[in-house]
């Protein structure tokens, strides 16, 4: 026992521990049982996180397989409700500014350079997108993070498997969840804020490290709303190979 050490890729023998009992995890029944009472929670109690609760997200967060170790994920913490608050406005502020990408003259420009799905997705999606975060804020509506009292944005470096920032997020998602928190995965923010000069800006204004190719982020806080209900969830398709 501990003939073999490792080291290399930020990788030494400091970082092996003994892994936890088999007897101190959770069962199927348990596991289960908390993947089926997780539902989206978008008002929270005016209660800010506790550093160790947040400590303790990350630390199972930082647990997720990988498709390359070390991990190569990142994660911007916004660790009160005034700090989503303030991003929220930069980042409408920011889409203000972008108006053009989505108006008509240059959705039809774009066409039939980039397609029939793109221009369906902008103009169903991102263009309402758009009116819909700024329209809000103006009016003290926070639909961007909803003024949660925190938020981590999981986002890759051009090395990252593109899976990765969306499994930690997932993980963080479930710990969260058992240490009583309401959460919520919010897919909006990411894929506006890759391209361009003005979204690089941004980034730098916000410590965003890279541009990603996957990003998510993930909103917590302790749920104002309880739910009795759950809602039965079932995959698009399943098959077995031949």
């Amino acid at each position: 026992m501990g003939a073999i050490e490792i080291s290399g890729r930020e990788l030494s023998k400091e970082d092996l521990f003994d892994l936890p009992p088999g007897t101190s995890t959770a069962n199927y029944e348990q596991l289960l049982a908390l993947f089926s009472r997780r539902r989206s929670i978008r008002e929270f109690l005016d209660k800010e996180i506790e550093p160790e609760i947040i400590e303790k997200i990350l630390d199972a967060a930082s647990t997720s397989p990988m498709g390359l170790p070390p991990s190569d994920v990142n994660v911007l913490i916004l660790d009160s409700k005034e700090k989503t608050r303030k991003f929220t406005i930069d980042f409408c502020e920011y889409l203000n500014g972008m108006r053009w990408l989505v108006s008509k003259w240059f959705l039809a420009i774009m066409r039939p350079f980039w397609g029939k799905a793109n221009d369906e997705m902008f103009r169903g999606f991102v263009k309402p997108l758009f009116s819909l975060y700024v329209n809000n804020i103006r009016q003290g509506i926070n639909l961007v993070n909803y003024d949660a009292p925190l938020a981590m944005y999981f986002y890759g470096s051009p090395y990252t498997d593109p899976a990765d920032p969306i499994v930690a997020a997932t993980t963080a998602m479930y710990a969260a969840e058992s240490l009583g928190l309401g959460t919520c995965m919010l897919g909006g923010v990411h894929p506006l804020i890759q391209s361009g000069k003005q979204a690089k800006r941004f980034r730098k204004k916000h410590g965003i490290k890279y541009a990603s190719r996957e990003g998510l982020f993930v909103i917590f806080g302790y749920p104002a709303v309880k739910y009795r209900k759950g809602i039965k969830r079932t995959f698009a398709s399943t098959s077995v190979m031949n």
